[in-house]
């Protein structure tokens, strides 16, 4: 028998008769390096203590969803850990450095983890629009007795060719793990131009995407249905389709964003594949949901484990869009905690901002600076600068970026979004500290931490993504070594771990 658990998010616990792997496991609530993007949702009750012997434990990628280090630090060190051959130095480092037997996951590779194959496959990076999952490899787990088969592509879309090399593996499919991470940032937008939302593909990353998404429901449910119909048709329908990912929310003062961040839920997007596919499978599972798989055919599901379940529905915090946003982001506080940017800290990001600067040359903004007027247009620069925050008086930096020089250069501002043309604002410690390795990309490119504004987006755009690009752990090693040392370091001195099977270190 296969049986697959799911986790919360994007994790599974997949199972045989001898083994139990875990794949990309949240064994904590908070989402995202420090917690500072959300908590996990639907929440859960989770209890590592009853959870089962653990053989192998796959991440198949760094971003912080998937690669988690409080949740890696709840594992036994003697758990073997496969992590994509194209993640990080950082990533391989710290695992090591937590003790950790780490062995590199390559891709068009089968791995043999006792009666479970888990055969991961390449992607093609070089077509289609620019994204950031450069190290993750799709996946197919079958067991050898036959019976059943996960397939995930985890944050990237399945092509046509892909899935024919996947049904060379397995002829039918058994569950299809779909990752609907469709977001949106509209409330970060302010100024002119503020209706254009800015999000990511449906099913691509956790992070904010290169490209506005459909914000019409009926738009988002078609881009899915007409990526079942090619599965279907490449490799046959599956047994079932089980519809994750967006699987955090937002607390606190930030619950508001839970109603403009998530624009299409999954047990609506389920209901709307079934209406027009009534022949398949569909299910938004909540933690603790599990398929069994016997001679090809789903036998069994149940809504719980003992070690896991979801909470009673009264208890999630809603996520139902509300259309029309209440006021855009206004007033937010910094994630780091601290207001005040002391003058050696000024120096130091403006040193780091040299960094951004070259990340920018050659991209679509410095493509579209080049392509302006040198001289103002329409009352404002033709260029984009950053607002930062600073003090409790709420003072502003103002940087302006200057292409000819590759560099930031200090502007007195009174009003910089009436100014400039495009811009983002947030809080300069909060930049300060994403460059130095202090904080995830997620605490602050998406988190209703930051805004941004473009008011001719025809001519120019900027947006929190070019920041989400410039911090990440393959571009910045050092930064995300730095990063991981101080989430292991924050982590208290006794936590409750998953065993491993026979025994522990």
């Amino acid at each position: 028998m296969l049986h697959a658990t799911f986790l919360g998010h994007q994790g599974w616990l997949l199972a045989s008769e001898r083994t139990r792997v875990l794949v990309d496991p949240l064994l904590t609530e908070r989402f995202g390096h420090g917690g500072l993007a959300g908590v996990v949702y639907p929440p859960r009750k989770l209890d590592l203590a009853g959870l089962s012997p653990i053989d192998a434990v796959v991440i198949t990628h760094e971003h912080d969803d998937h690669f988690d280090v409080p949740s890696l630090n709840r594992l036994d060190r003697a758990i073997p850990i496969y992590l994509s051959a194209r993640s990080s130095v950082a990533a391989h480092g710290l695992l090591r450095t937590m003790g950790f037997v780490v062995h590199a996951l390559q891709s068009e590779h089968t791995l043999e983890l006792g009666d479970l194959r888990y055969r991961t496959f390449a992607v093609d990076h070089r077509q289609g629009p620019v994204q950031d999952e450069w190290d993750v490899f799709p996946f197919v787990v079958h067991d050898t007795a036959g019976d059943g088969s996960f397939v995930s592509s985890v944050d990237v879309p399945l092509g046509e060719e892909l899935l024919g090399r996947m049904r060379s593996v397995v002829p039918r499919p058994g569950i299809w793990a779909y990752a609907s991470n469709t977001t949106s940032a509209a409330f970060q937008a302010v100024g002119q131009g503020v209706g254009q939302a800015v999000g990511q593909g449906v099913g691509q990353g956790v992070g904010p995407g290169a490209h506005a998404v459909p914000s019409d429901e009926d738009a988002l449910v078609g881009v899915v249905q007409r990526r079942y119909a090619r599965f279907a048709q490449a490799w046959g329908a599956p047994e079932a389709m089980l519809v994750c990912g967006g699987g955090w929310s937002f607390p606190g003062e930030r619950a508001w964003l839970n109603h403009h961040a998530f624009p299409l839920a999954p047990a609506r997007l389920c209901a709307a594949l079934a209406e027009r596919h009534p022949e398949g499978r569909f299910l938004a599972p909540a933690p603790g949901t599990t398929l069994t798989m016997q001679g090809g055919r789903i036998t069994a599901q149940v809504d719980h484990l003992p070690f896991i379940a979801a909470l009673p529905r009264e208890q999630w915090p809603s996520r139902e869009p509300q259309g029309e946003l209440p006021g855009r982001l206004g007033d937010y506080a910094p994630a780091c905690g601290r207001r005040e940017l002391e003058p050696a800290a000024r120096e130091r990001l403006l040193h780091e901002l040299v960094d951004l600067a070259r990340y920018l040359y050659g991209t679509p903004a410095f493509r579209s600076l080049c392509s302006l007027p040198t001289e103002p247009r329409g009352g404002r620069h033709p260029a984009w600068c950053l607002s930062l925050r600073h003090g409790d008086d709420d003072r502003r930096l103002v940087l302006r970026h200057r292409p000819e020089a590759c560099d930031f250069v200090v502007h007195e501002s009174l009003d910089p979004i009436a100014e400039f043309l495009a811009g983002l604002e947030c809080w300069a410690t909060d930049l300060l500290a994403l460059l130095e390795g202090e904080l995830g990309a997620s605490a602050l490119c998406f988190a209703g931490r930051l805004r941004q504004w473009n008011h001719d987006s025809r001519v120019l755009r900027v947006s929190a993504h070019d920041l989400w690009m410039l911090a990440h752990p393959l571009r910045r090693p050092l930064a995300a070594a730095r990063l991981y040392e101080r989430l292991l370091h924050a982590e208290p001195p006794i936590v409750p771990r998953v065993a491993p099977r026979g025994g522990g270190s």
